[in-house]
């Protein structure tokens, strides 16, 4: 999981340490680093530390 470019949404989950349904929740909120294929929601590990520095004090 450390050199990933593409992590799933439970792998999120775990390194970031929020909820699984807390995650699904950031997955689809505006402008999160993720691209979805079908039903799958593909993270790009890269840019999340980013978005969210970006949105700190905001609500999901």
């Amino acid at each position: 999981m450390n050199n990933k470019k593409i992590i799933t949404v439970a792998e999120f989950s775990k390194k970031y340490g929020f909820g699984l349904r807390y995650s699904y929740q950031l997955a689809n909120a505006e402008g999160f680093p993720m691209i979805k294929t079908g039903r799958k929601i593909n993270i790009l590990a890269d840019k999340v530390d980013a978005w969210l520095e970006n949105n700190i004090g905001k609500q999901f």
